[in-house]
């Protein structure tokens, strides 16, 4: 089978737009498994398009006394605006991170973050942290210090939806989907119920059914960032996140609204990532659609944007930043995960799509044009910016 480098037209009809994913370019139609780091890499002022880090900006006066920069999102914001019973759950969890390479200050700068936002630190009395490589021994891979912002992120995100969780940091030999996935089966074996994938934005490609099975284990929560290269993603979707197996997290903007019923209003982030897969099918639980027979991205949301960051502590990274970006979203979603501690074998992704009571329904906001279809604009139900929703509580995870 080759791969067309045409672009499909876009058929609007009725209403709907029938929008299949095409590539941007015959460069980019590569035929075999993508290697190493991604064509959106921009150089090492800002390591890669899928982390941002902010320059600090006025703000809470409580995050600023606890050492975290003024303007950012804390984890006590976080709870509140997604409603987490995080004080009460997920004593029984484990949360996994999957980055590349290795981190060798992760846990001090893990220990940073939960002092400042007032949780216990992980130590002998609550051990609730654990690194190891790709076949589970103590050896780590060699550094990437342009990781290991992911690895914060990973961390802290996850330690602010469940503070209770025990957390297990798995590095991959390298930045390559296939390392990634084998990540994915260790912390598996490792007794992980959560796994979130930092690493997630390769695109597309003829032959990607050959890793799917490293992202499909029954029972357990995979989780991954559907991008941050707005409406149709640059002409295919990241993998893993369009494997049906995956929870594909879209972005958002949050932030405090004191008219709102739920003290916060949240809206699509205009970089998130949306659109048809080129190669997966549709699962059973997603409406056919404007992707027809195709999986469409994304599943839920929650906060990514550079309008309203969240506090990130990485000692490599010159310590406190104000971070933004759709694995931001990605590793907070498997907090949730890990809260909810769910061991039902019914599919991650299908309890959202079953469940959307328990989800805050996003209605404002878009990606990208797409004459007005789903795929690019909130409202009322499904959509492709903000999927389901955003959690509101753990009843849906």
């Amino acid at each position: 089978m080759r791969i067309s480098t045409k672009r499909p037209a876009a058929l609007a009809a009725a209403g709907a737009l029938a929008v299949l994913a095409a590539l941007s370019s015959p460069a980019s139609a590569a035929h075999g498994a993508p290697k190493g780091r991604p064509v959106c890499a921009v150089g090492d002022a800002e390591p890669d398009c899928m982390l941002r880090v902010s320059p600090r900006k006025p703000g809470s006066a409580k995050a600023a006394a606890a050492g975290m920069p003024a303007g950012a999102l804390t984890a006590a914001d976080l709870q509140d605006a997604y409603k987490l019973p995080s004080d009460l759950l997920g004593g029984g969890s484990t949360i996994a991170v999957v980055v590349p390479f290795g981190n060798t200050s992760a846990e001090k700068d893990l220990a940073t973050y939960r002092t400042a936002n007032g949780m216990h630190v992980c130590d002998a009395e609550f051990p609730c942290f654990r690194r190891i490589d790709q076949r589970g021994g103590t050896t780590p891979p060699p550094a990437g210090t342009a990781w290991t912002l992911h690895a914060a992120v990973g961390l802290d995100m996850a330690s602010a939806a469940c503070p209770n969780c025990h957390l297990l940091l798995v590095e991959a030999d390298d930045d390559t989907l296939a390392n990634q996935g084998a990540a994915v089966d260790q912390a598996v074996a490792q007794g992980a119920r959560t796994v979130v994938v930092m690493n997630g934005w390769f695109p597309e490609y003829e032959g990607q059914d050959a890793e799917a099975a490293h992202f499909d284990h029954p029972g357990v929560a995979i989780v991954a960032a559907s991008g941050s290269s707005s409406f149709n993603g640059g002409g295919r979707e990241a993998l893993p996140a369009a494997y049906p197996s995956v929870v594909s997290v879209g972005g958002t903007n949050l932030y405090r609204d004191p008219a709102a019923k739920r003290g916060w209003s949240e809206t699509a982030w205009r970089d998130t990532t949306s659109g048809c897969s080129l190669y997966e099918k549709r699962p059973a639980w997603q409406r056919k659609g404007d992707c027809g027979d195709r999986r469409t991205v994304a599943d839920v949301a929650a906060v990514a944007s550079d309008y309203t960051p969240v506090a990130v502590y990485d000692a490599t990274s010159s310590g406190w930043a104000l971070v933004s970006g759709a694995p931001v979203a990605a590793a907070l979603i498997g907090g949730v995960y890990g809260l909810a501690g769910n061991t039902s074998a019914t599919p991650a992704p299908r309890r959202l799509y079953a469940n959307a009571r328990y989800l805050f329904d996003l209605t404002s906001g878009a990606n990208g044009s797409c004459a007005g279809s789903y795929l690019c604009t909130t409202g009322p139900g499904y959509d492709g910016p903000s999927g389901m929703g955003a959690p509101n509580g753990t009843g849906a995870f």
